[in-house]
């Protein structure tokens, strides 16, 4: 089960102990619970029990103050720390991160198409482009899009 936002999820007072509930079974039936969230610090001591279960840790670029966050349910190595740290992002173009098991740690570098970028922008500045575009050049939305990702493409180049 893939959730996204998760720490709506687990700081719910009835969702949160069937997740931990539910987690435990799924393991034993070869199922897996992916949690995606952004914001650990809205984490309860509570779901330590959830955490400590999991397989891998898919770590994008972060601050100190989200390593701690992390440390609060995952004991991390030194190694694992500076890996973390030296993650970088390139707005528009990769994200680094940490991967994390039991028995190793990966740095990665995610690059992802243009077009996904360009559909995913949501922040005002970004909407306010593509509402540009969209004005100036008579399309879209999608078609607004579509410029912003051959836009990033040239960046990338």
């Amino acid at each position: 089960m893939l959730t996204d936002e998760g720490h709506l999820i687990t700081t719910n007072e009835l969702l949160g102990p069937k997740v931990a509930k539910g987690t435990k079974m799924w393991r034993k039936l070869n199922a897996w619970f992916w949690l995606a969230t952004q914001n650990l610090k809205d984490f309860p001591g509570s779901m330590s029990r959830v955490l400590s279960m999991c397989e891998f840790w898919m770590l994008l670029t972060m601050d100190k103050n989200e390593i701690e966050e992390i440390a609060r349910f995952r004991s991390l190595t030194p190694e694992q720390r500076h890996m973390m740290e030296s993650a970088v992002k390139e707005p528009a173009k990769y994200t680094e991160g940490v991967l994390i098991s039991a028995n190793n740690q990966w740095l990665f570098r995610n690059v992802p198409p243009a077009l996904p970028i360009a559909l995913a922008m949501t922040e005002g500045h970004e909407k306010a482009e593509r509402h540009r575009l969209m004005k100036e050049q008579g399309c879209t939305e999608v078609e607004a899009a579509y410029r912003v990702a051959a836009r990033l493409q040239e960046a990338r180049a």
